[in-house]
């Protein structure tokens, strides 16, 4: 009874197959070399497609790339002036905040002001 039920399942499935698949393969006039052939040429004219936008991306961006270095390197120089020149007055006043201090110390040691 088990068996009975299987193949009938089986066979449902093998039916059901072909409906869907029958229209498709009647359609089909080229031979399976044909097919190949036609597949084959549509899939290397896709990889040549392919290959020629990578190529142009990466040549856009390499452009790209080279003018923002032209641009940051314009740049670089007075942003390295700038950092230098805050940095000294920062430490300038450090210095001048110790020799504050240093006075008022002093002045508190000796009764100077």
């Amino acid at each position: 009874m088990k068996r009975r039920g299987a193949l009938s399942g089986r066979v449902a499935v093998l039916a059901l197959a072909l409906l869907v698949a029958g229209p498709a393969w009647s359609a089909d006039t080229k031979s399976g070399p044909d097919q190949v052939v036609e597949g084959t040429k549509s899939i290397g004219r896709g990889v040549e497609e392919a290959a020629r936008g990578i190529g142009k991306t990466v040549t856009e961006g390499a452009k790209g790339v080279g003018s923002r270095v032209k641009e940051a390197g314009k740049e670089a120089k007075p942003v390295a002036d700038k950092l230098h020149d805050r940095a000294k007055a920062f430490g300038e006043a450090i210095w001048d905040g110790m020799k504050s201090v240093g006075k008022t110390l002093e002045g508190f040691f000796t009764g100077k002001k």
